[in-house]
């Protein structure tokens, strides 16, 4: 079972990103789970993902990256054990930091994970206004990716995507940097770096 945590802040574009992969995954006859975390009594994005037909565990009244944790490693015990996913995708809240998420998975006790990987969403329309206000949340959610992905190509000047790339490149320069736009495609490189 692989594992794919994808963050980012809220409005990033984590949802779209999760139902084109769920999808092209699906394409290549692979067992997909979707795992949502919820703040709020009414799971849209898990209504959404339902209604395309996909496996989705919701977590909710809480944060996956605290108050959840032990929820989150309970859930993929569960999902290994009835489902045996190929890959499960793991979309926290947009206020969640990933540090503490990837902490209680050496708790999880299921067949051993053939893989983890961490992608970050960065929106460069409000990359700047995020770091500024937002760190070290914004800060920790880049430094923490194994692939940072500038969301909304089609709609950012030149300018703002260089921007992102710079903060993403300042926070972490070891990650891979790749831009998208999901809501109309993704290329085959980012979803062959997400989906193997």
């Amino acid at each position: 079972m692989r594992l794919l945590l994808i963050t980012g802040f809220l409005g990033s574009g984590k949802t779209t990103l999760i139902i084109k992969l769920a999808q092209a995954a699906t394409e290549r006859a692979k067992r997909v789970a979707i795992v949502v975390n919820e703040i709020g009594e009414i799971g849209i994005d898990d209504r959404l993902m339902r209604q395309l037909d996909l496996n989705v565990w919701e977590l909710v009244n809480g944060c996956i990256c605290c108050t959840l944790s032990g929820d989150l490693v309970t859930t993929l015990q569960k999902l290994d054990a009835n489902y045996a996913p190929d890959l499960v995708m793991v979309e926290p809240s947009g206020a969640a930091d990933p540090k503490n998420i990837l902490s209680a998975l050496p708790y999880y006790r299921g067949r051993p994970l053939e893989g983890l990987y961490t992608a970050t969403i960065v929106d460069p329309l409000r990359v700047e206004m995020l770091v500024e206000v937002l760190t070290p949340l914004i800060t920790s959610q880049i430094r923490h990716a194994d692939l940072i992905l500038i969301s909304k190509r089609d709609l950012a000047s030149p300018a703002e995507i260089a921007a992102a790339r710079q903060a993403a490149q300042e926070h972490n320069p070891a990650a891979k940097v790749m831009t998208i736009d999901a809501q109309h495609s993704l290329e085959p490189e980012v979803i062959a770096e997400l989906v193997p």
